[in-house]
């Protein structure tokens, strides 16, 4: 056999040696995942065991065991969501005295914005001063602008975002263009702070932002807004139009329907459009004549409105109404 053939014959079997041992790796490290999952799983089960008998305030079976914080922390976030009321308060002081918040703690701490992220949400779940604390300087100083916004999510949801001016300020939102997640935080701190962003309109802003900041006194549930709402509806920006309405829907005050049922007749469409939606919600009986004017509207979406409203309302022409219009 001459060196050529030899050669080839060796580089076969090397190479055949060096395929056969990656595919014993693979089968290796498949067995070994499928193995701790097992055992993570029954050990998630002995987790879950020994906080509910704790949190019940029975005695534990067996004795204390040396389980991972990670699977400690990961048993707690599901019965976070299970339990309520003093249970739930009751789990969390026992995290606590088994040191998973300063875990918690040190994890927000991480290089890796995910680990972070999922920090924030167990800090949620704590929702003790320190953990406040922690959210606060996340969203005020952390490298990362999705992280900021996960922070001050999870402090909209405890109740505890700052004022709406810092709130501007620490997240830009007036930096951008509007999303739905600066509206939603804007409307997370309308109960607490109503008197603030109706302070914010007397800033010097652009239409679309004070829509932003009107929209969200719709959440205050105070009728002292009423009136900053009825001289936003009467203003010439369609936008501010628009939102004044949705506001005055969610407040549900029917003493709106003097400047409500006026706008079914606005100029814009989707302000007629909101204005239908408003009557439907506030129950406005008295728009019926108005909500039938505009079924015959020249918009697709008004006219759908305002039959919907109608069927609401109690006097539902919404396909004789449509049909006719198209035929």
């Amino acid at each position: 056999m001459s060196n050529e053939a030899l050669l080839i014959v060796w580089i076969s079997v090397v190479a055949a040696a060096a395929l056969g041992s990656f595919f014993l790796l693979l089968l290796f490290r498949r067995w070994r995942i499928e193995h701790r999952e097992a055992s993570n799983q029954n050990k998630l089960a002995e987790i879950t065991r020994n906080y509910l008998q704790r949190v019940g305030g029975f005695s534990v079976d067996g004795p204390d065991q040396r389980w991972p914080a990670g699977l400690k922390l990961a048993a707690i976030s599901h019965l976070h969501l299970l339990l309520r009321g003093g249970e739930r308060e009751r789990l969390m002081q026992m995290a606590e005295l088994d040191g998973l918040l300063n875990e918690t703690l040190q994890t927000s701490k991480s290089r890796r914005a995910h680990r972070r992220i999922d920090a924030i949400r167990l800090l949620q779940q704590f929702g003790s001063e320190a953990c406040v604390a922690r959210l606060r300087e996340l969203m005020a100083r952390d490298r990362n602008p999705t992280v900021r916004v996960e922070a001050a999510f999870a402090l909209a949801s405890i109740d505890a975002l700052p004022p709406p001016r810092e709130l501007i300020r620490i997240l830009g939102l007036f930096d951008r263009n509007p999303r739905r997640l600066d509206s939603a935080l804007l409307r997370a701190t309308a109960k607490h702070y109503c008197d603030h962003l109706q302070r914010l309109l007397n800033d010097p802003m652009p239409h679309w932002r004070r829509a932003l900041i009107v929209d969200a006194l719709g959440w205050s549930e105070d009728p002292s807004v009423l009136e900053t709402l009825a001289r936003a509806g009467a203003m010439e920006s369609a936008e501010l139009r628009s939102a004044a309405l949705r506001a005055a829907a969610r407040l549900g005050h029917p003493s709106v329907a003097e400047w409500v049922i006026p706008l079914l007749h606005d100029p814009v469409a989707f302000v007629r459009v909101q204005a239908a939606n408003c009557c439907a919600v506030l129950g406005l009986a008295s728009a019926r004549p108005d909500l039938v004017e505009i079924a015959r509207d020249e918009d697709l979406w008004v006219r759908l409105r305002a039959a919907h409203a109608l069927n609401v309302l109690g006097g539902d022409m919404s396909g004789t109404i449509i049909k006719g219009n198209v035929a």
